[in-house]
């Protein structure tokens, strides 16, 4: 991920690849085309280059990208089970505050029962005031039947007393720890609201974590298809430069051998009858008669001009003038002794079929139509029919 394409190298490249693509692979000289070859060669080896560093690091974001996946599905993960907590937390605030309300409504019952059980002493007390204060003995002896009645009489009243003052304090006894377990479960309750807070900070944070880890995601898938429109970019670059080295070795080649002669005639500037001007305006020629690209090439080919005139290159009549497939725009002339040229890729057309031309007449402007790479003349030559190579021919 610390790589970084060399972009203006590239640029370089590109730039270079464009303006050269644009004049044909060729060159005036075996000397200049061994230079071009080097130069190819090693923008080639830049791209090479480049692409080993964009493939590294497409490489580097994929395992990156693997680990963010990775930890996504961790944070989910995390994201569902805090939920899951969430909710049973809820529950148990829920349930715990139900039974708060039942707590308080036991002991509200039972504050209910020792106030009427108070009532039934107070009552008692009031009586046993209005009677004097005390029942005597023989109150309770004439009133009983019997002296087996008389200690039952007795031990009834304290009776009587004793499970009053015993059944108030039981029940403040029951109260003293229902309230003791409401305090718990008030505490208890406390401690789940808490918890609670806990856990939406929780959540709040591991969604925070998700959201950045899913932003993180994007910008590397981002990046990554950047990437691998730039490996497809350096890859078509170097299939240019590619062809352009293949030309140019085909043009070293063509240099250093004849032309077959069963593809090209050996008429002589002598038996021409004569020379045939130049068809441009300055110029030069950027590729050959001979094999180019694995088939041949039937003229040559005329690039950077002074300006883009195309002129007529002897005296003649024109006999074809417009779109020829591969060639363009294409333009045909027929001259005395069996002679006729043609112009090929041309962007505009200045004369017509029968129009009569003479030497130096512009009849088009050079161009980039058809199977062309770039602005230049493709100019041919042919002798009562037969192809001939117009460096016998041109002046």
């Amino acid at each position: 991920m610390k790589r970084k394409i060399a972009a203006m190298a590239t640029m370089a490249v590109v730039g270079f690849g464009s303006a050269f693509f644009s004049t044909t692979a060729s060159a005036d000289s075996l000397e200049d085309l061994k230079n071009k070859e080097t130069e190819l060669q090693q923008d080639r080896k830049d791209i090479k280059a480049n692409l080993s560093e964009a493939e590294e690091e497409i490489a580097d974001i994929l395992i990156e990208l693997e680990e963010i996946n990775v930890e996504i599905s961790r944070i989910k993960k995390a994201v569902d089970e805090n939920k899951v907590s969430l909710k049973k937390n809820e529950e148990d605030i829920s349930n715990t505050e139900e039974e708060i309300d039942a707590l308080e409504a036991e002991i509200a019952k039972l504050e209910e029962a020792i106030e009427e059980r108070f009532d039934i002493l107070k009552e008692r007390a009031s009586a046993y005031q209005k009677s004097g204060g005390d029942i005597s003995y023989l109150e309770v002896l004439f009133g009983s039947q019997s002296f087996g009645d008389f200690i039952s009489r007795i031990s009834a009243i304290n009776k009587i007393t004793d499970s009053d003052v015993t059944l108030m304090e039981q029940i403040e006894a029951d109260k003293e720890i229902v309230e003791e377990k409401r305090e718990e479960v008030v505490v208890k309750l406390e401690e789940l609201k808490d918890l609670k807070l806990e856990l939406e900070e929780m959540q709040a944070l591991i969604e925070d974590q998700e959201k950045e880890a899913k932003v993180k995601q994007a910008n590397l898938e981002e990046k990554e298809e950047k990437l691998v429109a730039k490996v497809e970019e350096l890859k078509l670059e170097d299939n240019k430069l590619a062809a352009l080295e293949k030309d140019v070795k085909e043009n070293m080649t063509a240099l250093t051998q004849p032309a077959p002669d069963t593809q090209i005639a050996s008429d002589s500037v002598g038996s021409s009858g004569g020379y045939l001007a130049w068809p441009a305006v300055g110029g030069y020629i950027s590729s050959y008669v001979g094999p180019r690209w694995g088939r041949m090439h039937q003229g040559i080919d005329i690039a950077r001009p002074s300006n883009y005139n195309i002129l007529a290159a002897a005296d003649g009549v024109v006999t074809k003038a417009g779109s020829a497939g591969g060639l363009g725009n294409r333009i045909e002339i027929e001259h005395s002794d069996g002679l006729k040229t043609v112009y090929g890729h041309l962007s505009s057309i200045n004369v017509s079929v029968g129009q009569q031309v003479t030497t130096g007449t512009v009849i088009g402007i050079m161009g980039n139509t058809g199977n062309s790479t770039g602005i230049h003349l493709h100019f041919e030559v042919y002798k009562n029919g037969a192809l001939q190579d117009p460096m016998n021919y041109v002046n």
